[in-house]
């Protein structure tokens, strides 16, 4: 018979009694957690399934009949009384006719639950030594405590912590496991787990380990980029090429690009397709090639930035090839420049560089991930030919006439095209005024003379070559003149001649007249334009003075007599006229309503004489700034009787308080960094030693608005803190080590390095703050000091100026202290003729660990009398030393010839050694013998 539809009981498990056509729920009883002196109650059904009715018999541990009509059901309770606390079991036997089934009865005592995740997944990791931590949890469902043990036996760095306890009840307990990743790996390890009461269990630690790969692709596709070709441009010009940087990698990066600008295969200015004899004889220049700064050269925008997980952008190169002064003289058809050089995209953060720890063999410390781009071009000058050459002499020519000569420019690079320009000049005309020449090919031109003006003409007519030339961000290019070449342009045009009829004014002629005024044409009545006044100077002549001659005439003109129409219109009030005459100051028109107040008169001299005194102020000011500057630079040379060979005090905090350029300016936004300045930094900063105390927090000004600035990822890239592991090697627990982390700030500004440290095990170090002065290095002492015995792997991270900037991994191997015993087998031989000294040996301690070691000599007594005697019975062996300890044996009748001794370390191993003496014959009053120490 099928089971009900909605019964408790699955269809696919048997019930007892199915046979007899019953069926018993539940099948079996558990009292769980039952403890002595408490009574428990569990109930069952009991169903009819038959088609008549059955007479059911329960049977031990009691007896009881009952009568179920078919279909039918009833309910039976079970009590449970325990009177100690142990797990029990019975049963209950059911019986209809002679058939018959058992319901298990079990009493379980109060008991542990635990329960623990099977897999830790740490997901995908970067390959930089980090360790990585995840969290589990243990739990206790149960009423009493259970304890675990955990173990991994694998050679991956993984620890688990803690690896054994105690979990209360109804409770839980977080356990971590730590994951060092040190090299791209799949990691699928298992772990053995304990729990009380239960089978073992696995525990699945999974990752992916990749590395952290920063890669350049095509714009068009997803290729790599392994070269830019630039191809040739002329000196001046610039070209643009684009790419993608990618960060491959499931962490954010900061990244920055430098030059290498000490990379074997590099050329900078060389003609590769020159001779080799000519080449030779042209050392000179292509050293001067060779000094040129490279970042003129090339530029990357940008070149330094953020790059999240798995996130590309665009960025620009610019290549614009210079062509310094000392190469101009050597031009020729065939000359070129020729460049490659090589930009490497690495990641900014913790740096070995010459820090690096040689001594870690543990594991094999990736460095930076770093991508090179091969970056090739050439430069080319522009050679142009001028038929018939720069300077151009013009045939004379009159007003409205025009003067012509034809020019002829030829292109002589047969590589690329030039594109030309006349800037407009007065008086000459050019046609056509731009236009192209191709590789190779020559132009016409028509220069023309057209004069506006009579005169002497030398006039500078520039030409422009225009080309694609870089805007100052470099991510843009626009058509500028990049060269230009000086023609002089030389001619004259004439004054036409012509006969004026000329008529003697009657009256006084003054002797010395005005050139306009010396002719008068016939026609003059035709002429437009008002007569020009005529002066005289009146000290010439001196007539009809009504007054005392004697007054000063220095600066009072005489008019012509027939320019009375001048005396109407406004004249400078500084001009005196007099009538010629009788010498009495002419009338002089003033135009009441153009003409300037006295006040207002007053006002401007006064304005003018503000301004002047203003500026004398400004340039007062300008000069003893300049002289300040002058005074500060400069040197004192005399010598003052010092002797040579003193040696310079090591410089302080104190001392190095000068003000330098803000990091904002020392390094322009577009310009890239360079090997060589980095090494040239580096070096500077080195010898700039900081050996007393570093502060914890900036104090001054300068340090405070210093640390307060946002550095980027080429600024960051410039402060050095290695090396990336300290390892501690094996140590003794309990044991402050010591191991230094060197910093060195090649910044001309103040920086805050702050470590992130929050391990228990480093909080024995000092500070964890300093203030690092500009262009200086120094160490700081890393204290480490563990409880707890096994392999340590843990990092920390740091900041520059509240920056995050890299991160330490600390490795250690903590220990037990221990003693070595050496050799491990020693025979006493007969020495000398006294009993006390007959037999002697020594063996020796060896302390391996950085720890002193506390050790005591104890007999085993195996109830005999002790023969053998060690000195010293204890003492201190220290750290990576050794001691020697005498072993004699002292003879006689009943002197055992075996003996024991355990050597006790404090806190670490014990070792045993085990003496055995073979007698030999007594002869006289001597006894030979020989111990052997195992």
């Amino acid at each position: 018979m099928n089971t009900p539809r909605g019964s408790l009981v699955p269809r696919d498990i048997e019930s007892p009694g199915r046979d007899m056509q019953l069926r018993v729920i539940p099948p079996e009883l558990k009292f769980l957690d039952a403890t002595a002196g408490s009574v428990y109650r569990l109930s069952f059904v009991v169903h009819n399934l038959g088609r008549w009715n059955q007479k059911i018999r329960f049977e031990e541990p009691t007896n009881l009949d009952k009568e179920l009509a078919s279909g039918l059901h009833m309910v039976a309770a079970v009590e449970y009384r325990p009177d100690k606390d142990e797990n029990t079991s019975d049963r209950i036997l059911i019986s209809i006719g002679n058939k018959s089934t058992e319901i298990p009865l079990i009493g379980l005592i109060p008991s542990c639950k635990l329960a623990i995740e099977s897999v830790v997944d740490f997901g995908t990791l970067v390959a930089n030594s980090k360790v990585y931590c995840k969290e589990i949890t243990i739990s206790n469902h149960g009423k009493v405590p259970g304890t675990f043990n955990a173990e991994y036996r694998g050679q991956l760095p993984i620890l688990i912590f803690p690896t054994s306890g105690v979990v209360g009840a109804k409770s839980s307990l977080i356990i971590k496991v730590d994951f060092c990743a040190d090299q791209p790996r799949i990691v699928d390890e298992k772990a053995i787990v304990l729990l009380q009461d239960q089978p073992e269990t696995l525990l699945s630690i999974k990752a992916h380990v990749v590395e952290q790969i920063i890669e350049l692709l095509h714009t068009s596709h997803d290729q790599r980029l392994e070269c830019l070709r630039f191809g040739t441009i002329y000196f001046g010009t610039s070209k643009l090429k684009y790419a993608r940087i990618y960060n491959n990698s499931p962490e954010p990066i900061n990244w920055v690009a430098i030059i290498q600008d000490d990379a074997v295969g590099e050329e900078l200015g060389t003609n590769i397709r020159q001779r080799t004899d000519i080449a030779l004889n042209s050392l000179t220049s292509i050293r001067k090639v060779k000094d040129i700064d490279t970042t003129t050269i090339i530029s990357c925008v940008p070149n330094e930035g953020t790059l999240q997980p798995y996130q590309k952008i665009v960025i620009t190169f610019c290549f614009s090839p210079k062509l310094t002064d000392e190469c101009k003289k050597d031009i020729g058809p065939s000359y070129r420049q020729d460049y490659v050089l090589f930009l490497r995209f690495e990641s900014v953060g913790s740096k070995d560089g010459f820090l690096r720890d040689d001594n870690d063999k543990t594991i094999k410390n990736e460095q930076l991930q770093k991508m090179e781009l091969a970056l090739t071009g050439s430069g080319i000058p522009v050679l142009l030919q001028f038929d018939p050459g720069k300077v151009l002499n013009f045939k004379p020519c009159f007003m409205g006439e025009r003067s012509e000569i034809h020019f002829i420019i030829q292109n002589q690079c047969q590589l690329l095209p030039v594109i030309y320009y006349f800037p407009r000049n007065a008086h000459f005309k050019i046609e056509p005024e731009k236009g192209r020449i191709n590789q190779g090919g020559i132009v016409n031109v028509t220069f023309s003379f057209v004069p506006h003006q009579l005169g002497v003409f030398k006039v500078k007519q520039m030409l422009e070559i225009i080309g694609l030339v870089a805007d100052e961000d470099s991510q843009s290019l626009s058509m500028k003149a990049f060269y230009h070449v000086s023609l002089d342009f030389n001619s004259i045009c004439k004054a036409p001649t012509m006969e004026v009829a000329r008529k003697i004014i009657p009256g006084i002629s003054p002797v010395i007249r005005n050139p306009a005024e010396k002719i008068v044409v016939e026609d003059l009545a035709k002429c437009k334009t008002y007569a020009p006044l005529s002066v005289l100077k009146s000290t010439i002549k001196c007539t009809h003075n009504r007054r005392s001659c004697g007054e000063s005439g220095k600066d009072v003109l005489l008019p012509f007599p027939e320019d009375g129409t001048a005396t109407i219109r406004s004249t400078d009030h500084h001009k005196h006229f007099r009538t010629t005459p009788i010498t009495v100051p002419r009338f002089n028109f003033v135009n009441p309503d153009s003409a300037c107040t006295i006040c207002e008169k007053q006002r401007r001299k006064y304005h003018a004489k503000y301004y002047s005194m203003y500026l004398n102020y400004l340039r007062s000011i300008r000069l003893q700034k300049r002289a300040e500057r002058e005074k500060r630079h400069s040197y004192n040379d005399t010598d003052i009787g010092l002797e040579s060979g003193l040696r310079s005090p090591a410089l302080s905090v104190a001392d190095i308080e000068e003000k330098l350029p803000s990091a904002e300016n020392s390094i322009k936004a577009k310009q890239l960094l360079t090997t060589r300045s980095i090494a040239s930094q580096e070096e500077q900063s080195l010898k700039r030693k900081i050996i007393k105390r570093l502060k914890s927090d900036p104090s001054t000004l300068q340090e405070k608005h210093d640390c307060s600035l946002i550095l980027t990822p080429k600024q960051i890239h410039q402060v050095i803190v290695g090396p990336s592991v300290l390892n501690f090697g094996n140590i003794c627990v309990n044991s402050p080590n010591t191991h230094a982390l060197h910093v060195v700030n090649m910044l001309p500004i103040h920086v805050l390095l702050q470590l992130d440290i929050d391990l228990e095990e480093l909080q024995k170090t000092n500070q964890f703050s300093y203030v690092i002065p500009p262009t200086s290095s120094t160490y700081i002492s890393v204290i480490f000091e563990s409880p707890t015995v096994g392999n340590f792997w843990k990092s920390f991270t740091f900041t520059v100026n509240n920056v995050p900037s890299g991160h330490i991994l600390v490795m250690a191997v903590v220990q037990l202290v221990k003693l070595e015993l050496s050799p491990n087998e020693l025979v006493l031989r007969p020495r000398g003729f006294l009993i006390q000294t007959y037999f002697r040996g020594t063996v020796r301690l060896y302390n391996p660990q950085n720890c002193s070691a506390q050790f005591q000599w104890q007999p085993v007594n195996a109830g005999g009398e002790i023969a053998f005697s060690v000195c010293p019975a204890n003492g201190t062996v220290e750290a990576y030393s050794s001691l020697e300890c005498e072993v004699t044996w002292q003879p006689g009748f009943r002197s055992p010839e075996e003996g024991e001794f355990i050597l006790h370390v404090l806190k670490g191993n014990m070792v045993k050694l085990k003496c055995v003496a073979h007698g030999y014959k007594l002869v006289g009053c001597t006894l030979v013998c020989i111990v052997t120490c195992i």
